[in-house]
């Protein structure tokens, strides 16, 4: 009796869909990003100079998985074409490694309380509010048009210096924002949404 071989059909692709973005950091390389996102944003400001909106730009054409240049010197930006191997570009981890918590300073606790982890700004002003700013706001009466510029502020921090907890004492306040990695000209990446690192 002939024995009929069985060949297994090849695996199906995974669906797309179901891949979660992440982003590895690299040592004295690259950010290797998978199936995140990637657009252009852009602060939008008033005659004082306070950021009043994010204005969302296109999304820049990638593949599913692609690297991001951490050494500044790509002249493919924001991608890296591998600049950083011929430079003495470091990329150990410098940043205060201890919990943000305890990094932060109250400005108020009622009815919002403002918390301010100064190391993480990202200097986009969206926290000035002339002729006052974030801290002001937060010491005064939190009159309800307050608390409504202070969620504001809380919702366009590119950082995450400024948290809000309502009320003191609660988890911060966290805007839903999709997960994608925002490339803000001059500026840092914005990884938004919760897309693990």
């Amino acid at each position: 009796m002939a024995v009929e071989e069985t060949i297994a059909p090849e695996s199906a692709a995974p669906d797309q869909a179901a891949i979660e973005p992440k982003i590895k950091v690299t040592e004295n390389g690259p950010l290797e990003v998978t199936a995140a996102p990637l657009v252009r944003m852009r602060p939008v400001y008033n005659e004082h100079g306070d950021g009043i909106r994010w204005e969302r730009g296109a999304e820049i054409e990638h593949s599913e998985s692609y690297e991001l240049c951490r050494c500044g010197l790509s002249k493919t930006k924001p991608f890296c074409d591998g600049s950083e191997k011929d430079s003495d570009f470091d990329g150990a981890e410098v940043a205060d490694r201890r919990a943000s918590a305890e990094r932060r300073k109250f400005f108020s606790e009622a009815p919002i309380a403002l918390t301010d982890d100064r190391k993480l700004c990202a200097h986009q002003a969206f926290c000035e509010r002339f002729p006052g700013n974030a801290w002001s706001i937060a010491r005064g009466d939190q009159a309800p048009e307050d608390q409504e510029e202070l969620m504001y502020i809380g919702r366009t921090c590119p950082s995450g210096r400024l948290q809000l907890q309502i009320p003191a004492g609660a988890e911060p306040y966290e805007a839903e924002l999709p997960k994608e990695i925002a490339v803000v000209n001059d500026g840092p990446y914005w990884v938004r949404g919760g897309i693990p690192v």
